[in-house]
């Protein structure tokens, strides 16, 4: 069965060392002028998450954003609104799966992926995600000339099969995140 060209951002699937998964507090500036949806891939700039490049370190994958609008009605949502303002304009408060540890599903949106693909990083497609739903259309290309997401295997599923689009699983082992021995990022924010 062929695989569905249908990317949907970068879903935690489970942890190298085990343990609940679970996102990070980080912080978004008010009046960010970037979209971020639920799914797609951070970094960080002076401190503050950012939409990720195709070739960016990333820090982690956003899961959603909590602030108080301007009118003073406090917000949790999967997506961030390019340019939206906050009461005050104080920090919204990010959440990011950063663990290093924590391997992503995504799809393959360009190329013909094969076995010979694990162990190799691969560039971001960093397509816009659905202000209907928040979530992320971003997936991996075929390309590895300043790949970042290094896929580790592919989705075990019928409806899943090694070629064009199909699933796997990734890393990031250039994750922003923590530099053993030192993790500074791990502290409270």
């Amino acid at each position: 069965m062929a695989n569905t060209d249908a990317p949907n951002g970068f879903t935690p699937a489970f942890s190298l060392y085990g343990g609940t998964i679970r996102p990070k507090k980080m912080r978004i500036a008010s009046a960010y002028g970037t979209a971020i949806y639920s799914g797609d891939v951070v970094t960080l700039s002076s401190g503050y998450v950012n939409q990720a490049g195709a070739t960016s370190t990333p820090v982690g994958v956003f899961y959603g954003v909590y602030y108080t609008a301007t009118d003073g009605t406090p917000t949790f949502s999967k997506s961030w609104t390019a340019s939206t303002a906050t009461l005050g304009s104080e920090d919204a408060e990010a959440y990011v799966y950063a663990d290093p540890g924590i391997v992503f599903e995504a799809q393959f949106t360009a190329g013909t992926p094969a076995v010979s693909f694990i162990g190799n990083k691969y560039t971001l497609s960093t397509t816009a995600g659905s202000s209907t739903n928040g979530r992320s259309k971003e997936g991996v290309t075929a390309t590895t000339s300043s790949g970042v997401a290094l896929c580790v295997g592919f989705v075990d599923s019928p409806s899943n099969s090694i070629g064009a689009y199909a699933r796997a699983y990734f890393t990031f082992p250039t994750n922003r995140a923590c530099s053993w021995p030192s993790c500074s990022l791990w502290t409270r924010v």
